[in-house]
């Protein structure tokens, strides 16, 4: 067999999944889906990214609040 021992990478394969938001995202978005942001006093958000949305009714962050 002539196949490479090394599977070949498609362009898509650097972007994943966020675990807060579930939007894909590549090394241009990194800090929006990993850096925690320190918000303020709601404690179901405080240290997420900026892609998190709260869902708590009073949240009363700015970054987090949820617009839905």
């Amino acid at each position: 067999m002539s196949q490479s021992s090394t599977p070949q990478q498609d362009k898509g394969s650097d972007r994943l999944p966020c675990l807060y938001c579930g939007e894909t995202y590549g090394p241009d978005d990194l800090e929006r889906h990993t850096a925690p942001v320190h918000c303020g006093p709601c404690i179901t958000c405080v240290d997420k990214p900026a892609c998190f949305s709260c869902r708590l009714m009073y949240c009363v962050c700015d970054v987090h609040r949820y617009r839905g």
